[in-house]
């Protein structure tokens, strides 16, 4: 936030052991968070004996929810030579260290908006607590651990014109009617000016002199003009919830219509918009509405930015599960491994990815076409590497993938021994882990060893009943190991007799 051309800061902040804040509603301010202060700095010229009367009586009223307590200045007094100017000067007990001016500047666009939600939350409290007509400016609300206080005044209307003269942006959070010279200040001119707070977490305004501001906000033109999504990464500018925000904060602050201050609706609606600024959230609230595609290629679209972890394993397990892209998964997942080696989910991943059939489809209509096997030769590489990349606890749940893809890699033997080392706990057959039972028959089978496949078929069989009859297995599970135990019989029987 600028500070006012006519205010020497620098020299006000040493002189008041202070640091700048901003612009509030009336005067400038100051806080100094060791000792628990804030300063207003009003021109003195912008108050008569009556204002001065009231702020004195201020100093009385003790602490209130939500806003910060007025308290007697220091030593020099209430009114005090500043920078070559003489001030009012409002002094406020708060332990805030940080105000709603600072949140909007903040890089991040998440904490932007959450500082102006808890800021809307609140407004309900400051109304009564000191009535409707604060209209409150960035500067004039602390953030603090417990909430967000207003830094309060009496409810003088708008400021005066030299005020908007020297800091023009003022004329920003003014409703079109006051700036038009209305005197009747209410819930709707507070609520315009936290909805153009909301709209600077958004974007930037393009005008910035006062001759300019003036006619915006006497033509009712939105503040944030052209530029609303000036301070959005472009992923951001896609998703729905922010889309429908920005809707709203445009059509409020364009045109307020009197009667229709809906606090609690304007804050849903920016929590959901900040919700939706978590890149992950975004993407798995498309895929929960049953839009893969549209889900797919917002992943896409934050990854041009930001190689995020979770976003590229979410988006490769969108691009395996639901949009039959096991390549573009693979591809994606090997991102997420160069990203965070460290981490296993892109390994389980991985291995979920070849466990799935189709990609084998893909794998082999690829190799008609190629000159070497390198591409079979990388794939193993990740297979592996993923494999034994992961805790042991999870190596024995993606056994069976493992088994797979060395069989169909034709080492046979290899997934032989590989599948009995999984399947037995010492010298304890774990026969109920059937997935890898099945993978284990399958290589007795392809190895000419018919005795023992039957063998291990039987086992699979009467665990499947064991199962059934006692429950402890869903019984889709069951369903399914019972049709790939079948695909398996079929297929012994049809080679044993052709």
């Amino acid at each position: 936030m600028t500070a006012p051309g006519a205010d020497p800061v620098r020299l006000i902040a040493h002189e008041l052991d202070a640091e700048y804040v901003g612009v509030g509603r009336r005067g400038t301010l100051y806080r100094a968070p060791a000792r628990r202060r804030c300063y207003r700095l009003i021109p003195r010229a912008e108050l008569g004996a009556d204002h001065r009367d009231e702020l004195n009586r201020w100093q009385h009223l003790g602490s209130r929810a939500g806003l910060a307590t007025v308290v007697p200045a220091d030593t020099a007094g209430d009114q005090q030579r500043l920078g070559g100017r003489w001030y009012q000067v409002v002094c406020y007990e708060t332990s805030g260290r940080h105000s709603l001016a600072d949140a909007i500047a903040d890089p991040d666009p998440a904490r932007r908006v959450d500082a102006v939600v808890t800021a809307l939350r609140a407004l309900p409290g400051w109304w009564e607590s000191l009535g409707p007509g604060m209209v409150p400016m960035p500067a004039d609300i602390v953030l603090t651990d417990t909430g967000p206080q207003l830094l309060p005044l009496p409810r003088w209307g708008a400021p005066s014109f030299t005020e908007l003269l020297t800091a023009p942006e003022r004329v920003l959070y003014l409703a079109p009617d006051l700036a038009r010279g209305q005197t009747a200040v209410g819930r709707e001119e507070d609520l315009f000016a936290l909805a153009v707070a909301a709209l600077r977490c958004f974007g930037t305004s393009p005008d910035s002199d006062a001759e300019r501001l003036l006619h915006r906000a006497a033509c009712a033109v939105a503040p944030s003009g052209e530029r609303l999504d000036g301070r959005l990464p472009v992923w951001m500018r896609r998703v729905g919830p922010i889309r429908a925000v920005l809707e709203d904060l445009c059509e409020l602050t364009t045109a307020p219509r009197r009667g229709d201050a809906d606090v609690r609706r304007l804050a849903d609606r920016l929590q959901r918009a900040r919700n939706a600024m978590d890149p992950v959230a975004a993407v798995q609230a498309l895929r929960d509405a049953g839009e893969p595609d549209q889900a797919l290629a917002l992943a896409r679209a934050v990854l041009v930015d930001d190689p995020h972890y979770d976003v590229l394993v979410l988006a490769a397990t969108i691009a395996y599960q639901d949009t039959a892209a096991p390549l573009e998964a693979l591809t994606l997942l090997d991102r997420a491994v160069e990203a965070a080696p460290e981490r296993v989910e892109a390994y389980e991943e991985q291995m979920s990815v070849v466990a799935v059939g189709e990609v084998w489809a893909v794998v082999q209509t690829l190799l008609s076409d190629a000159i070497d096997d390198s591409f079979t030769r990388r794939l193993d590489t990740t297979v592996q590497t993923a494999f034994h990349r992961l805790p042991h606890a999870l190596r024995g749940k993606h056994a069976p993938a493992m088994a797979s893809h060395l069989i169909r890699q034709g080492r046979v033997r290899e997934a032989n021994a590989f599948a009995h080392k999984w399947l037995h706990d010492g010298k304890t057959l774990m026969w109920w882990r059937f997935d890898l039972m099945i993978a284990y028959a399958t290589t007795f089978w392809l190895l000419g060893r018919h005795a023992e496949a039957v063998q291990v078929t039987g086992v699979i069989e009467q665990g499947l009943r064991r199962v059934r009859e006692n429950g402890s297995v869903e019984i889709t599970a069951i369903e399914l190991y019972e049709l790939l135990l079948e695909q398996l019989e079929d297929e012994m029987a049809e080679e044993e007799n052709p």
